[in-house]
């Protein structure tokens, strides 16, 4: 029986041992590819940075651009409204000059009617000279004065013939005049009209500059254009790169918590393992104290059966003897039959107390010694002498830093259970190997309450393990977000045993 519950314990130890390296190795997998992860999801972001910041780079020169068009087309426009203003100036001119063409043709049509009266006139003024002349010349104005028939008639002759004199040179300065005037209106018209073809002229050389301008401003906010597509382009890109970067960041993301919840998942499953482990543990020691205590009975049993039968088998010759004694002196028989009763019932006695003694001593040194294993001192404790007091103090060196599952350096990273067996071990107040946060409950010397506990005492909870600092609180390694701690109470979880290695 006893074999049988040793054999059933240590397979039970060896399938959780597997279980354990089975999580550890699956956890490690998963710890480097959630580092991996994490690596990689800080590299994106530190991309989707840079990215986001060239973006925001372009869309400022965007920006700028945006304005210069903005200048550009009101240029365009006001070059635009001057070109049509100066259309309408060389419109205007044009109607201007054609006004005045209309008027120099007029003008000219009536300096050629005044030029021609004048000539005739003048004409007319030779034909009369001509004819006094090819008369006789002063004859015939002496024939006029001679022939009057009074000097009232010579005078008014001669008055008739001055008077048609002066009338002609009057008429004649008249359409002279006339005629100087009509050319020189003619004169300033044309003058109107060059002085007009002039200011068109420098209209249209107006509008060929504004409409130069006007081609250069154009071809700039096509040039312009084009590179607020290469730049808007680019930007599109940009932001398409970000969007594709912020998709494997949202995966990675996505992954990480994954790869969280499948490392919360094994911690869970392990701590269940070791809950598992130390029921059955505290299961199989349980079994193991009944069948000792059962095979301690069944000896005490044996041992008491056969003392019995040695009472026995004595007072049976004790017996035999006396009757003997009694048939060969029957003088004698009553005192030596009292004698060898006597002698007999003693025998009997001793025999019996001898063998109900050691017996008894066997069992109930069994008994104590089973009853020792299991609420006294077990594993190897050393006796150096260490204090509790330094080995809190030696605990709390490290306080702050990293925990790390499965972990056993006390620098680097370490769980609970490393933490307590490298603070024992390095303080001497433990020689022996390492062992789970349930293993601490069966090792060293037990310890039954928490006010009977001292600085320096292990204290085992579900899952998990600490150092006990005298005063209420204990020193452990708490958890991955905490480190190695020193702030919490010995009560902050249900106790299962307090075990004293001092």
């Amino acid at each position: 029986m006893k074999k049988r519950v040793v054999c059933a314990f240590l397979g039970l130890v060896m399938m959780v041992s597997q279980s354990f390296t089975v999580f550890a190795d699956t956890e490690s997998d998963i710890r480097q590819q959630k580092a991996q992860a994490e690596s990689q999801l800080s590299q994106t972001n530190d991309t989707i940075a840079s990215l986001s910041e060239q973006q925001q780079q372009i869309q400022s020169e965007i920006n700028a651009m945006d304005a210069d068009m903005v200048d550009l087309m009101i240029q365009i426009d006001a070059t635009k409204t001057d070109i049509a203003s100066t259309e309408d100036g060389i419109a205007q001119k044009e109607a201007d000059i054609t006004e005045k063409e209309g008027e120099i043709e007029t003008t000219a049509g009536q300096l050629q009617d005044a030029e021609a009266d004048r000539d005739k006139q003048y004409a007319d003024m030779k034909k009369r000279i001509q004819y006094i002349y090819e008369n006789g010349g002063n004859e015939a104005w002496l024939n006029m004065l001679s022939g009057a028939d009074s000097i009232t008639s010579l005078l008014n002759k001669v008055e008739y013939a001055q008077n048609m004199h002066d009338y002609d040179r009057k008429q004649l300065e008249a359409f002279k005049e006339v005629v100087q005037q009509v050319s020189d209106l003619k004169a300033d018209l044309e003058n109107q009209k060059a002085d007009l073809e002039t200011q068109k002229s420098d209209l249209e050389t107006q509008k060929a500059s504004l409409e130069s301008q006007q081609a250069d401003l154009q071809s700039q906010q096509a040039d312009l254009q084009a590179q607020m597509d290469e730049k808007k382009a680019t930007s599109s890109d940009y932001e398409a790169q970000i969007a594709t970067a912020q998709q494997q960041a949202n995966e990675i993301s996505n992954l990480i918590s994954q790869q969280q919840a499948q490392l919360d998942q094994i911690a869970e499953e392990k701590r269940q393992a070791e809950e598992e482990a130390a029921r059955q543990a505290a299961a199989e020691e349980a079994a193991r104290q009944q069948a000792a205590a059962e095979e301690a009975a069944r000896q005490q049993a044996a041992a008491e059966e056969a003392s019995r039968q040695q009472a026995a088998a004595a007072s049976s010759t004790s017996t035999s003897s006396g009757n003997s004694s009694t048939s060969q002196s029957s003088g004698n028989s009553r005192n030596n039959s009292t004698t060898n009763n006597s002698n007999a019932a003693t025998g009997s006695s001793t025999a019996s107390s001898g063998s109900t003694s050691t017996n008894n001593s066997t069992a109930s040194s069994g008994s104590s010694s089973d009853k020792s294993s299991s609420t006294g001192s077990s594993g190897p404790v050393n006796s150096s002498g260490a204090s509790g007091s330094s080995i809190v103090a030696y605990a709390d060196q490290f306080v702050g830093n990293p925990y790390v599952w499965g972990g056993n350096s006390l620098t680097n990273g370490i769980d609970c259970s490393h933490f307590v067996y490298q603070v024992l071990k390095n303080t001497g107040a433990y020689s022996g190997g390492y062992t789970t946060s349930a293993g601490w409950r069966s090792l060293g010397t037990a310890v039954s309450s928490l006010s009977e506990a001292r600085a320096g005492d292990v204290i085992c909870y579900s899952g998990h393990v600490a150092i006990y600092d005298g005063n209420g609180g204990i020193v452990e390694a708490k958890g991955t977000k905490w480190g190695i701690t020193h702030d919490r109470s010995a009560n902050c979880k249900t106790i299962l045993a307090i075990r004293r290695f001092t």
